[in-house]
């Protein structure tokens, strides 16, 4: 869901402004620099992918100010880059994004927190544990870290999005309940699907694109 700055009290906005400049300074110190700097394939890649999540991004469904659904594809990032690029990618969608709607600048961090850092850090967290608890298996990548961390991911997104609405009166809960809340599964399910479908796509033709993805422990043996 894409936030406007109209409406949003300063709290909330710094708090998405602080989560951004927070993130993003964690995530230049840490990326694997090392992996794209001498990578052009990797470099063009990354860019195409961020490109697919802004024009995604444009795509969206609205029910009135503030209240709109589009797919996330942070899932799918996560998968293929890192929690770090997966936030530098969708930074550079969301800016492109803003440049080119009403959000409003300051809605930026809000809106960086609530479609990039929640999904992507549930995703990686999904990640974490399917390493830890699950076999390594082509079927568990795809349906559980795709289909299954991207409508998970998208509910979280979600429900942090009507939260922010309601805290600053954009739209009363009582009023969200029936005309939001309800419809944060109907998105999490295409979310997943979609998700799941492209991993599995780029799983079979260009493993190679994914970073968390390996022979080794996926399909060699299995």
């Amino acid at each position: 869901m894409n936030l406007s700055a109209e409406g949003l009290g300063l709290p909330s906005l710094l708090l998405g402004w602080l989560s951004l400049l927070a993130m993003l300074g964690w995530s230049l110190r840490t990326a694997p620099w090392f992996k794209v700097t001498r990578d052009r394939s990797a470099q063009h890649i990354w860019l195409f992918i961020s490109v697919v999540v802004f024009l995604a991004w444009q795509l969206s469904a609205s029910l009135g100010n503030g209240i709109s659904f589009h797919f996330l594809l942070m899932t799918l990032m996560t998968l293929m880059f890192g929690v770090q690029f997966a936030f530098l990618g969708m930074l550079l969608a969301l800016i492109g994004l803003t440049l080119f709607s009403q959000l409003g600048l300051w809605a930026l961090g809000i809106n960086a927190l609530i479609m990039g850092i929640v999904p992507i850090m549930m995703s990686q967290g999904m990640l974490m544990l399917s390493r830890r608890f699950l076999e390594q298996n082509f079927f568990v990548y795809v349906l559980f870290n795709g289909f299954l961390a991207a409508g998970i991911s998208m509910v979280a997104a979600l429900l942090l999005g009507g939260i922010v609405l309601g805290l600053n009166q954009v739209y009363g809960f009582e009023y969200l309940s029936t005309h939001f809340f309800p419809f944060i599964p109907l998105m999490a399910i295409p979310e997943g699907f979609v998700n799941g479908m492209l991993l599995a796509a780029i799983v079979v033709m260009k493993p190679h694109w994914l970073s968390s993805f390996q022979d080794r422990d996926f399909i060699n043996g299995k």
